[in-house]
């Protein structure tokens, strides 16, 4: 794609998305019976729901029985290959509030997430991701979704400098001592892997995290645009028992919660596919 505003190619992109906006979650909604035993049907309409919006809530009547039923369920939508990054170093981390001072991941907390695509801090680039809840929170928690294609669509009917957000050194994550994990710098939009498909790697942070001198402009005008121009995009949904979120990565966060007795809970899993 020509990365210009005037470009035909991006005006036609760019039709097409407008197309493609949900106007509420139930646009996004997908019922299923038995997540333990999902039917040939209720997988269509799912891998449907992402290839049209980026992304996908499904509700199931019936409760999930085991980790393996969820990874079978995920492998059927198309993840394959599982990022295990996560405390646990597993396929599935459990995200729920942990009482342990040597945890200062904000995931792990009921503080607020500001938005954020995942793994934007790791050199192999996720591409999808699913939350499934077991326990919502008894107040607030809820999650809140903006495709990253139509941020980049935003920027691009604003502003000429994409290439300054393309650059492989737009963002700069330092090395983390705590997780072992190296200095990385990475760009912020990119067309360059194998779906040939944009794939964004961003995070609203103003801490631990530093920009070019080139990108920094951009950023902060890619910055307004999320929190402004998008706001009419954005979807908010509090997941309840037994219901889940696919995504393609897309921009995402959380609201800050307060549990009682029984902690919100969900399990997350991150694929290096995209769906």
């Amino acid at each position: 794609m020509i990365f210009t505003a005037k470009s035909a190619e991006f005006l036609r992109w760019a039709e097409e998305k407008e197309k493609n906006i949900p106007q509420n979650s139930d646009g996004i909604l997908v019922n299923i019976h038995d997540i333990n035993n999902v039917k040939t049907s209720e997988i269509a309409k799912i891998k449907e729901t992402i290839y049209k919006y980026n992304s996908c809530i499904y509700s199931s009547k019936i409760a999930l029985k085991s980790n393996t039923n969820l990874l079978k369920f995920v492998e059927l939508v198309g993840m394959r290959t599982y990022d295990c990054n996560n405390i646990e170093s597993n396929e599935i981390s459990t995200i729920t509030p942990l009482q342990n001072s040597k945890i200062n991941y904000i995931p792990y907390t009921d503080k607020l997430l500001n938005w954020h695509t995942d793994g934007y801090y790791d050199k192999k680039s996720i591409f999808s991701w699913l939350l499934h809840c077991v326990n919502p929170a008894t107040q607030g928690g809820e999650n809140y979704l903006l495709d990253h294609e139509l941020v980049l669509r935003e920027y691009l009917l604003r502003n000429d400098d994409i290439n300054n957000l393309m650059a492989e050194d737009a963002l700069t994550i330092p090395e983390s001592k705590y997780t072992s994990r190296s200095e990385i710098s990475t760009y912020i939009f990119s067309f360059k892997n194998k779906y040939k498909r944009l794939h964004m790697r961003f995070s609203m942070r103003k801490d631990n995290i530093g920009t070019s001198a080139k990108a920094s402009p951009a950023i902060i005008k890619l910055k307004e645009i999320i929190e402004n121009d998008c706001a009419k995009y954005s979807l908010t949904y509090k997941l309840q028992k037994n219901e889940g979120i696919i995504t393609n990565n897309i921009l995402h966060g959380r609201k800050a919660f307060k549990d009682d007795k029984v902690k919100r809970k969900l399990l997350r899993i991150r694929s290096y596919e995209r769906l």
